[in-house]
């Protein structure tokens, strides 16, 4: 697979997870149908059953565009979600978005396919200690602002455990790096690895702490925080676990793609 393959391959997964959540957010009212004694239709079960099938197949295209691309550039295509969400919101929900932020979605777009299109192919090497550092400092950062929140306003709220679970759900990547250079596509062997329990610890638990950050914090804080520590994080680890030289215009690309997310999500 070419670069530029292995980008839009990246790219559609994003695409696919953004599609996900707009199916699911469009036929959510199903599952509390019959507390308000409404019928549940069949086409809104199907809609977000889909929606769900569609969130969940987009790891397969990462770990195809892993093959080709650096950790790092993989997790700022991440940052694409955030414009299809947008687009996605305002073709299938009526949700419009205000112009003063189509400037940095512009700026966003560009920055991603600079990320891409320029910088490292991926590397073989993996270095085990780094993995295991990188694992820790956001699960420790995370159990401390979680402690720590209960005496923080909602805006620090929004803005710690946004950023503990964005960390979290960025190493994602980086554990399925893990998985692919250490098992392959011998996927039965996957059961075996630790690798397979850290993405899966991840997953949940940046689930879980965006939901905590939802329910006490700030929306307008978590959102940016969450989603600009999802593509910064990883694309700095990135550096250490897989041993990649420094980038300085590449590095410098992806905190302006996490700039323009927060931009975009105020």
């Amino acid at each position: 697979m070419s670069t530029v393959a292995a980008y839009f391959t990246a790219l559609l997964g994003n695409f696919l997870l953004s599609l996900g959540f707009s199916l699911q957010k469009k036929h959510v009212s199903w599952l509390s149908a019959k507390r308000r004694g409404e019928k549940v239709r069949q086409g809104e079960v199907i809609g977000w059953t889909s929606g769900f099938i569609l969130m969940n197949v987009q790891p397969i295209f990462n770990y195809l565009a892993l093959g080709v691309l650096p950790p790092n550039v993989v997790a700022s295509i991440g940052g694409s979600n955030i414009i299809f969400t947008i687009v996605l919101s305002y073709w299938m929900l009526g949700e419009k978005t205000s112009l003063k932020k189509f400037p940095w979605i512009i700026v966003m777009a560009a920055l991603l396919a600079y990320a891409g299109f320029v910088g490292q192919e991926s590397s073989q090497h993996f270095n085990v200690d780094a993995f295991w550092i990188a694992f820790f400092i956001p699960t420790a950062f995370a159990i401390f602002m979680l402690f720590a929140s209960r005496h923080m306003n909602p805006k620090q709220v929004g803005v710690s455990l946004g950023s503990a679970a964005g960390a979290l759900g960025g190493f994602m990547v980086l554990a399925l790096e893990a998985l692919r250079l250490s098992h392959g596509s011998n996927f039965l062997s996957w059961f075996v690895s630790a690798y397979l329990y850290v993405y899966i610890f991840c997953g949940i638990s940046s689930f879980f702490i965006k939901q905590i950050a939802f329910e006490r914090g700030k929306m307008t804080a978590v959102a940016p925080s969450f989603y600009g520590l999802l593509v910064l994080y990883p694309s700095i680890a990135t550096y250490f676990v897989s041993e990649l030289p420094l980038h300085v215009p590449q590095l410098l690309t992806f905190g302006g793609i996490s700039l323009s997310i927060v931009l975009i999500s105020l």
